[in-house]
Parts: C-alpha cells; sequence; structure tokens
C-alpha cells in the first residue's frame, strides 16, 4: 500500500466517486465502493442495511425513483487514522427538477477502512438536515 495515499485529498478523492456514481444512478460503481462488512443508514432507509445484497437492493430503490434524485456536495471533512478515515459532511438532495424543485438538505457520514490499496465503506449514515432546534422555545414549554 502506498502510503501517501493515506491522506484527506484520498478521502475527499473517495466521497467525491460516490457522489458521481450516485448521481449517474451506478449501483454496481456505488456498490464497489462498499466493504463486504458494510453498513448503511440510508436517508429513507427504515432498517439498518447490513448485507450487500441489501445496499445493492437500497440503491436500485432510490435510482428507480422518477425522476432520479441527485446531489450536490456542499461540504466535506476528511480526517484519517491510519488506514481508516472518517468523512463527514454535508449535501442537497434534489428530488424533481427545475421549475418545481424540491430539494432536501442533508447530512452524511462514511467511514472507509483502506483494503487492498482502496478506500472502502464500512459504516455509512445520511439523514435530512432536522430543522434548527428553537432551545429557548423547548425551555420555556417545558417549565
Amino acid at each position: 500500500m502506498d502510503s501517501s495515499d493515506l491522506n484527506a485529498a484520498s478521502v475527499r478523492t473517495a466521497t467525491e466517486a460516490w457522489i458521481d456514481a450516485f448521481n449517474r444512478g451506478d449501483t454496481t460503481a456505488i456498490c464497489a465502493l462498499y466493504d463486504a462488512q458494510a453498513v448503511l443508514w440510508g436517508t429513507t432507509a427504515a432498517e439498518l442495511i447490513t448485507t450487500p445484497p441489501g445496499i445493492a437492493a437500497y440503491f436500485d430503490a432510490v435510482f428507480a425513483l422518477r425522476p432520479v434524485p441527485r446531489m450536490a456536495l456542499l461540504e466535506v471533512l476528511p480526517r484519517v487514522f491510519g488506514e481508516v478515515a472518517v468523512s463527514t459532511g454535508r449535501y442537497t438532495l434534489a428530488l424533481s427538477p427545475p421549475p418545481q424543485a424540491r430539494e432536501v438538505p442533508a447530512r452524511f457520514s462514511f467511514t472507509w477502512r483502506r483494503t487492498a490499496g482502496a478506500w472502502r465503506i464500512v459504516d455509512h449514515h445520511s439523514s435530512a438536515m432536522p430543522a434548527p432546534l428553537n432551545a429557548l422555545a423547548v425551555l420555556a414549554a417545558a417549565s
């Protein structure tokens, strides 16, 4: 393994490859980025997905939506810890094209493991961004 690939830039590149595969609607390419032991909490998943066939089925269902959703990466923060890395960030999920565009702000975390010279996802969580919590209103309602 080339130690020069164990850096934040290589994790950013792997994250961008995931976004690119998603935007192509390419289940094969996206699944190739997951480790055989990966787990996925998908944005619309009701349950934790724990098998490669389950991950493929999840993305097949997402890519069967019409129009096919698209993502725009807004922010990514990659960190490397030896042969494990984490990338965390934000994206916008476009669920319909203009002029009736419906966009959902969302967040993600990928945990990557370096295997056979490539970064593979071992843990993936994605969810819609929650509305900001008005802490003062919550405290006032609780009293």
